[in-house]
C-alpha cells in the first residue's frame, strides 16, 4: 500500500510497483491508510509522514496497537529530513521506536526503492 497525500508522487510510486510485479492498494492520509490495513491487510505499507487527517506516525502507531495489523512492515517514505543528515538520522531512529520497518528518502533512484522495498519483503 502507497500512503501520501501527494497524488502526482503516490501515482509514481505506484506505477513503478505496478511495472515490478506488485499489487498496489492506495491511501491519501493516514486514517484511510488504517482503515484499507485493517481490510487488506498488505504485506507492506509505505508510508508519508506528513499528511493532513492523521499523520503517518500516528497512523504507524494505531497500526502497530491492532493485533490486526500489528506485524504488517511499515516504511516511511518521506522527504522531510532533506537536506540536513542528522535530521534524516534522528528521524529514522524515532521510526524504528514507533514500529516502522525502515526509511525511505522520496528523492531516492526508484529502481533503488523497488530493490529496497523487495528486501523488505523478504525479511
Amino acid at each position: 500500500m502507497v500512503v501520501d497525500d501527494d497524488v502526482g508522487f503516490q501515482e509514481i510510486v505506484s506505477t513503478k510497483l505496478k511495472r515490478n510485479g506488485f499489487l498496489v492498494a492506495e491511501a491519501h492520509d493516514g486514517k484511510e491508510a488504517v482503515e484499507k490495513a485493517v481490510n487488506l491487510k498488505p504485506d507492506l505499507i509505505l508510508m508519508d509522514i506528513a499528511m493532513p487527517t492523521e499523520s503517518g506516525t500516528e497512523a504507524v502507531l494505531d497500526l502497530m496497537e491492532n493485533p490486526e495489523t500489528k506485524q504488517i512492515k511499515i516504511v516511511f517514505l518521506t522527504s522531510m529530513a532533506d537536506p540536513w543528515p542528522e535530521v534524516k538520522a534522528e528521524t529514522k531512529k524515532i521510526a524504528h521506536e514507533i514500529g516502522a520497518t525502515e526509511f525511505i528518502n522520496k528523492g531516492e533512484d526508484l529502481d533503488m526503492m523497488m530493490e529496497k522495498i523487495k528486501e523488505y519483503l523478504r525479511q
